[in-house]
């Protein structure tokens, strides 16, 4: 009688088996995952950094202006704002959700200035400028900004 009659399907014991070897996967690959995304978050907050100084730089040339930009971490928010002398806003402010980036400073005062030719103002000093953003799991990257107005990011605390 194993003709029409016959029943098919898995039975509990192989339906277990799968369900170990995916529950054992899942445990091997979730701290892998974090640890990627926490490194994910952090170099594509160093690019944001990058970009937008790139921005507030050509900005400060187009309007023969002195462009103040201003980086914070609040709230798991990567906030970069870029302004005038006068306060009015040259750039829209980025604000971009990074759970795992919990620090950006700059090196040299609170902000980074370019003036009308391009060049990054005295605000930090006449050697080059660095934005440290750091995540929860103590990686830190840098974004460098050179006397000259050259904005380069590198994958370490420090750029050379």
């Amino acid at each position: 009688m194993r003709g029409k009659f016959a029943q098919r399907g898995f039975t509990t014991l192989e339906l277990l088996t799968v369900i170990s070897v995916i529950a054992i996967g899942l445990t091997i690959g979730i701290p892998g995952y974090m640890s990627w995304n926490a490194r994910y978050q952090l170099r594509q907050a160093a690019t944001e950094i990058h970009a937008q100084l790139s921005f507030a730089r050509l900005a400060a040339m187009n309007r023969n202006t002195t462009v103040i930009v201003g980086v914070a971490v609040t709230g798991g928010r990567v906030i970069i704002a870029a302004t005038d002398t006068t306060g009015s806003q040259v750039l829209p402010t980025q604000s971009v959700m990074m759970v795992h980036v919990t620090n950006a400073s700059v090196t040299g005062g609170g902000t980074i200035q370019f003036n009308s030719l391009g060049f990054r103002s005295s605000n930090g000093g006449v050697g080059n400028q660095t934005i440290s953003v750091s995540n929860d799991q103590g990686l830190t990257y840098a974004v460098k900004v050179s006397a000259g107005g050259k904005t380069t990011w590198c994958p370490m605390a420090t750029c050379s």
